[in-house]
């Protein structure tokens, strides 16, 4: 009877799985979570520095390209540990609890204590970056063998968790910030992060097993014992001679001199796609009526278009390039990069063009209660800082008397907890215990009239949900356009658009071509590399650069980029010439190789 049950098992072999892992879940709800917590903070990050640590807009922009540089500087140090001493999964796991902690944190309104922190996000961020979807495809390796287009499809539904987690993230953070405040809002990314260790850890069971090799100069015939890491990995020691590690630093060289002036000019495209994290919301804050469909959206929340047009445009690009190429009209990668680079210099002439639409930006002040913002004239007879104690200070016709002027240097702010404000008219906003006194708040007509530049206060249930506690308003100078003269939020949503497109043109195929640029053994470093330009851009182009956005009028700004992607577009030619070229060659020179390969065997 065993013997007919092993025939039959024999002649009848268990059909393989041809359904996901188990494990895919695990990676795709984490990653969801965790690119929901990432892209959340980074939303509201940038305002943030302003609204409530005192930055300027020009360190802003710097402290963000810095930020979003290190984001992708740490993937080298994390592929490392992982792939020497931790293995990937125990690396994610213990480089995502100082993560976790860190976005609890970074709601703390001190400038320390926040750089601090984001110095930890982005080591946890970038640390898990390389691991994760690495991991993922191991396990599709060694539980779903041979089966490419299942592995193919879980990564495009991976990337599809990090956009449709970015685009609901930034389209909600800015909104649970105007109504409950930073502290409370920096807490949702917080939580999701929580939620993204414990779904990943939780998955461990189902994933690939992992190992550890090391290479070892030496005598190839000599046997090293296998060991373990601390994590229990088991690590494998592969001997090899001097030569054989010099040559493998030449190839690493050789795939440097081939993609190397070609990642570089992709740097130039990074330096303008990150900065939608500050320049883009300054202008958009500052220029831009941001009215969408009658809802009045927030500044920050407009880059959420860019994900969104990433999960509605990767589809369509796949599909018409395909076709293009079933009928004859296959488009080169380096094709398809020009266009890119030339629709990333048009969305700078449509940000350029806004940016001379719109009105001359004007000195002001802005008074924020918790009932509200008034932007008041700039101050004739004092500066803030040079204000303390019970006094009266004058912006324009408007009068501001307090007992207790307080200025808090490093917020750049003045604060008090009673006194008033007088307009020209002679019409008073009492101030007691840091509240405008909802008794009796005047229309925002009579407010303009009496010579309030822009009421911003709440009313009907926004002002009832406000709490009584104690605390004090806040005035901070600030940069401000007449609401008649700011232009329509659409210029900015179609400047993502075409930017949206250049980034599938651009890094989708640059990967893609890098890759095939790279022989089996090297695609990790390729991709190391890969990740080290978007950091060299927001290290050396973006953090120097953005100090000149408040120094110069936006249209002049953004037409500044848009001529350095002209350039960018003529020095990519010859580039892109040498790459087809080397390509070719190198391709011609494999076919030869597999000739006579087969002409050998045949013999």
């Amino acid at each position: 009877m065993a013997t007919e049950e092993a025939a039959n098992s024999a002649t009848n072999p268990t059909p393989a799985p041809t359904g996901h892992p188990t494990g895919f879940w695990f990676f795709f709800w984490g990653e969801f979570a965790e690119r929901c917590s990432y892209y959340g903070m980074r939303a509201i990050l940038a305002l943030y520095m302003i609204d409530r640590l005192g930055v300027s807009e020009g360190n802003a922009g710097t402290f963000i390209s810095l930020f979003i540089a290190a984001c992708y500087f740490f993937p080298l140090i994390g592929g490392y540990i992982a792939d020497n001493f931790l293995g990937k999964y125990w690396t994610i796991v213990l480089f995502a609890i100082p993560y976790v902690i860190a976005q609890f944190m970074v709601g703390i309104e001190n400038k320390y204590v926040v750089f601090g922190t984001l110095v930890l996000l982005a080591m946890g961020s970038g640390v898990i970056k390389p691991n994760i979807s690495t991991l993922m495809g191991i396990t599709y390796d060694q539980q779903r063998p041979g089966q490419e287009q299942l592995r193919t499809n879980a990564f495009s539904w991976f990337y599809m968790s990090i956009n449709i987690g970015a685009a609901l993230s930034q389209f909600s953070m800015p909104w649970i910030r105007n109504e409950y405040g930073y502290q409370i809002a920096f807490l949702f990314p917080a939580g999701l992060m929580a939620l993204a260790l414990t779904i990943f850890a939780a998955g461990k069971r189902f994933y690939g097993k992992e190992t550890i090799e090391r290479k070892v100069v030496g005598d190839p015939e000599t046997q090293l014992a296998d060991g373990t890491t601390i994590t229990g990995i088991p690590v494998k020691y592969k001997v090899v001679t001097p030569e054989e590690k010099a040559a493998d630093r030449a190839l690493k060289w050789l795939i440097l001199s081939r993609i190397g002036a070609l990642f570089l000019t992709v740097m130039f495209f990074w330096a303008i796609f990150d900065q939608a994290a500050s320049t883009w919301i300054f202008f958009a804050n500052t220029y831009m009526d941001t009215t969408i469909f009658g809802i009045n959206a927030p500044a920050d929340a407009i880059q959420a278009f860019n994900p969104v047009f990433i999960v509605i445009l990767v589809p369509i690009s796949v599909w018409l390039f395909k076709t293009l190429a079933e009928k004859g009209h296959e488009v080169k990668a380096t094709q398809k990069m020009t266009i890119g680079f030339v629709l990333t210099g048009l969305s700078m002439v449509i940000m350029s063009l806004a940016g001379f639409l719109a009105g001359e930006k004007q000195d002001a002040v802005k008074f924020v209660a918790p009932e509200g913002t008034l932007i008041l004239p700039k101050l004739k007879d004092a500066e803030l800082e040079n204000v303390s104690g019970a006094t009266t200070i004058r912006a324009a016709d408007v009068q501001i008397t307090a007992t207790d002027f307080e200025y808090d240097k490093p917020k750049e702010k003045l604060s008090f907890a009673n006194g008033k404000i007088v307009l020209k008219d002679g019409t008073e906003l009492v101030v007691v215990n840091g509240h405008l006194s909802p008794s009796g708040l005047p229309s925002p007509d009579t407010l303009k009239s009496g010579g309030v530049l822009e009421p911003l206060l709440k009313s009907g249930e926004d002002l009832a949900k406000v709490k009584p506690d104690p605390g004090k308003v806040t005035l901070q100078t600030t940069g401000w356009v007449e609401p008649a003269k700011r232009v329509t939020v659409w210029w900015q949503v179609l400047a993502y658009l075409i930017i949206t497109v250049a980034e599938v043109l651009i890094s989708v195929t640059g990967l893609e071509l890098a890759f095939v640029a790279a022989p089996q053994s090297m695609k990790s470093f390729v991709t190391a590399v890969w990740l080290a330009v978007v950091a060299i851009a927001n290290l050396v182009i973006n953090a120097p650069i953005t100090q000149l956005y408040p120094i110069m009028a936006p249209g002049i700004y953004f037409a500044m980029l848009a001529g350095a992607m002209v350039v960018v577009v003529i020095i990519f030619q010859p580039i892109a010439l040498r790459f087809n070229r080397a390509m070719e060659t190198a391709k011609a020179a494999e076919a030869e190789a597999k000739a006579r390969e087969e002409g050998t065997e045949a013999v």
